[in-house]
């Protein structure tokens, strides 16, 4: 597969494609919809800065803002917290109806995948000892699928919780980024173990999502329907520190 990194404002891309022209087009793709984006944001800046979902309904619009709006609704958080992962499904979609087979887009961590071959992806729980230790096995015939990432010691993104790491599986990226930042915002308090009771019980409400893993300190939890959990050799572990953007990382 061909690969491109790409960087524009906050957004940084990785990119995987068995076509060229699918990757360049989910690139224009992008670059549109972010500018769609901040036209938006200049005329109703709430849609920035809301923690809540808004009074907006999402048929009324196009694009990465109907699919933030809702991601929004179904997870319970601002629109803002399925940006990256509506932006990798916006671009994977693309990249497919451009003719590719396999399509893989990963936006800081949060990522959208579909073809007709099988992914590894690594998690990235910062100082956790967890952290590098395993990863999801995607089979084909579970795509197309969003598998996204919130943590509250890793990366930049806003995180109310104490999670290293709360993964979500969804079809769609949009859900899957929405929802792990409501779940990791649960996983909160000095107890660790009740913490990550706390998310696992938000997530189990969330119905349209397939399954979440949770790392807080050296402690995992898990619920749903997650892909096959397989340990790293250090040479994926190696691999996977160079690759690594934020909590989660796609490998090959």
């Amino acid at each position: 597969m061909r690969e491109k990194k790409w960087s524009y404002y906050e957004t940084r891309l990785k990119i995987k494609s068995d076509k060229d022209e699918s990757i360049e087009s989910a690139i224009d793709t992008i670059i549109r919809e972010r500018k769609k984006l901040e036209r938006f944001i200049y005329r109703k800046p709430e849609f920035r800065n809301s923690l809540e979902p808004l009074n907006l309904h999402e048929d009324n619009y196009s694009g990465i803002i109907r699919l933030m709006l809702r991601a929004s609704k179904i997870a319970g958080t601002g629109p803002f917290a399925a940006v990256a992962g509506s932006i990798s499904q916006i671009g994977k979609e693309e990249g497919i109806k451009k003719d590719a087979v396999n399509m893989v887009i990963d936006n800081g961590g949060d990522i959208a995948i579909e073809g007709n071959r099988n992914f590894l992806i690594a998690i990235y729980a910062g100082s956790s000892l967890a952290s590098e230790k395993f990863a999801f096995s995607i089979d084909s015939d579970t795509l197309p699928l969003g598998v996204c990432t919130s943590s509250a010691s890793v990366g930049h993104s806003v995180s109310l919780g104490e999670a290293d790491a709360v993964t979500v599986v969804a079809k769609e990226a949009s859900i899957a980024d929405a929802a792990a930042t409501e779940i990791a915002n649960k996983v909160s308090g000095n107890d660790v173990e009740l913490s990550i009771k706390k998310g696992l019980d938000r997530a189990d409400d969330i119905l349209e999502i397939r399954g979440c893993l949770i790392i807080r300190d050296n402690q995992i939890g898990t619920v749903g329907k997650l892909p096959q959990v397989l340990s790293l050799t250090e040479e994926d572990r190696e691999k996977a520190r160079e690759l690594v953007i934020d909590s989660l990382q796609f490998i090959e």
